[in-house]
């Protein structure tokens, strides 16, 4: 598989809310360019700034362009194979990511021919319903409201005594 390659173009086209004089200074210590090739580098027109590049140097450029303020275009490289002459890069913020997600296999479907459905209302569990523990509470009884408390159900314990150390020592 050929790798695509891309060229880097600048318009000269800055940032809002940058200032067009430091995004100048910026782009030209970028490229230690001053003078005549750095207004070239302004004029408005696009220049190629680097051709062929693989498309991490084509990021890498561009962020270095808009930490600098600037805004760079990038391109198809005309260096390319014919095939991908016919595919173009579209503006920002259109088109869909749907081209980028895996391709991704189905898996076969399970073979459920020999299942069927119970008919509505049908008992699906057929396990016969535990019965409840027979308990005697014939000796049991209700006091009045507000009568008795839950005291005499307290259990206080006796301290435990304190065994006698004093014919331990210390070595």
């Amino acid at each position: 598989m050929v790798e695509e390659l891309y060229d880097i173009l600048f318009a000269g086209k800055t940032l809002p809310d940058e200032d067009p004089l430091e995004v100048r200074r910026k782009v030209g210590a970028l490229f230690k360019a001053e003078g005549e090739a750095l207004d070239r580098l302004f004029s408005g027109t696009s220049v190629r700034v680097k051709a062929g590049v693989d498309q991490d140097t084509a990021i890498k450029y561009r962020v270095a362009f808009r930490n600098a303020g600037a805004l760079v275009e990038i391109q198809p490289s005309n260096q390319t194979d014919p095939v991908s002459q016919t595919l173009a890069l579209l503006p920002p913020n259109t088109g869909s990511l749907i081209d980028c997600a895996p391709s991704v296999e189905a898996l076969p479907l399970p073979d459920i021919s020999d299942y069927a459905l119970s008919p509505e209302g049908a008992t699906l569990d057929e396990t016969l319903p535990v019965s409840p523990p027979a308990i005697d509470t014939s000796e049991l009884s209700l006091g009045p409201v507000d009568s008795g408390s839950l005291e005499e159900f307290h259990n206080s314990a006796e301290p435990a005594s304190i065994p006698d150390t004093l014919h331990l020592k210390l070595g």
